[in-house]
């Protein structure tokens, strides 16, 4: 019979721990994201994390310790803003590590948009009597927009058609990022450039969308 055994001592903690919600993304449209865990450790086995800032644990006090998953989704707290999550691990043997956090920015609201005009709601492709001017404005920032003919008022941007420029039109669409809310944007439209995306004479509905940071596109 054997008269001694062997005992391992371990009081590293685990190492390098990063989190990232979305892959790193600066903003979510959702409370719903999800969670990346990486760490230097190679063997997890047996390792447990504890996540809080998040629906049903704000403060620390409020997370248990739970099996570690490299990615997890969890919930955001309510309310739009700037969110931090918190993570710590454990190891196997109690080992814990320091905290790191990671922020995402939540913002759900839908933009509204508010159209002025337009000049002409009568035009055609002759000239002096085909241009229609317009403007438009939108209650929070945005990062992109578009003017599109839609099939009825009630349309997602989706269902639209874009406008184009060949025929003269101008700022149909912009993609240049960081428009402030509130700012003013005219808008030329052309027959011959609405000829091209809805051919035929009618009544014709032109809608505006705007995008906000987040990806979340005007609908009404």
């Amino acid at each position: 019979m054997a008269s001694y055994f062997h005992v391992t001592l371990d009081t590293t903690a685990p190492s390098d721990v990063a989190l990232t919600i979305n892959n790193g993304a600066l903003y979510a449209s959702s409370t719903a994201v999800n969670l990346n865990i990486t760490l230097a450790d190679d063997q997890t086995e047996g390792y447990q994390m504890k996540i809080w800032g998040v629906a049903g644990a704000q403060e620390e006090a409020q997370a248990g310790w739970e099996n570690f998953v490299p990615s997890k989704g969890v919930n955001l707290t309510d309310g739009d803003g700037r969110k931090t999550v918190f993570l710590k691990l454990r190891d196997d043997v109690g080992n814990e590590s320091l905290t790191v956090s990671a922020q995402i920015t939540l913002n759900t609201s839908v933009p509204v948009v508010t159209v002025t005009g337009p000049d002409r709601s009568r035009i055609s492709t002759e000239d002096g009597f085909g241009k229609s001017v317009f403007h438009f404005s939108a209650d929070v920032p945005f990062e992109a927009y578009k003017v599109c003919v839609v099939p009825a008022v009630s349309a997602q941007q989706e269902e639209g058609i874009s406008i184009p420029t060949e025929g003269g039109s101008l700022n149909t669409s912009g993609e240049e990022g960081g428009y402030p809310a509130s700012t003013d944007v005219e808008v030329t439209i052309t027959g011959a450039d609405l000829e091209r995306v809805s051919p035929g004479d009618g009544v014709k509905v032109i809608k505006v969308f705007v995008r906000n940071a987040s990806g979340i596109w005007s609908v009404v």
